[in-house]
């Protein structure tokens, strides 16, 4: 199936710790998207790889440096939206390897859901944006 993926740095704010930096991802499937900010890579993967309504999906986010160390010292949550208000929120939690965060979400409606990855560390913070598309 072919994914088109339209990157835009939305903005770049300054604060004391670092910058905040937003990456839109357009019609990425979150199942494998893989993406760099703020020299962090950014790994998203599901399970299953098509969530379905009623049935709960693990969000795995793997986080290293450019260099390949995992990112340790991150809190990450995994919020989502339907057009209509409908909203999930699930915070992702450190894994026993270290680097990899992971946390369940209960998809309630089928249809498209538009996902943000939020990643804070002491040095900043940033967003990864993209779209899901629940089934039955």
């Amino acid at each position: 199936m072919h994914r088109t993926w339209l990157r835009r740095l939305r903005g770049a704010l300054g604060t004391a710790a670092g910058a905040l930096v937003w990456w839109s991802l357009a019609a990425a499937d979150a199942a494998n998207l893989t993406t760099e900010t703020g020299g962090v890579r950014v790994e998203v993967g599901s399970a299953p790889q098509q969530p379905v309504r009623h049935r709960r999906a693990t969000y795995t986010v793997r986080l290293t440096r450019i260099g390949g160390a995992p990112v340790t010292d991150a809190r990450v949550t995994l919020t989502g939206r339907m057009a209509d208000g409908m909203s999930v929120a699930a915070p992702l939690q450190p894994s026993a390897e270290p680097g990899i965060y992971r946390g369940d979400v209960l998809f309630t409606m089928e249809g498209r859901w538009d996902l943000t990855i939020r990643v804070v560390r002491e040095d900043g913070r940033f967003e990864v944006s993209l779209t899901e598309t629940v089934g039955r």
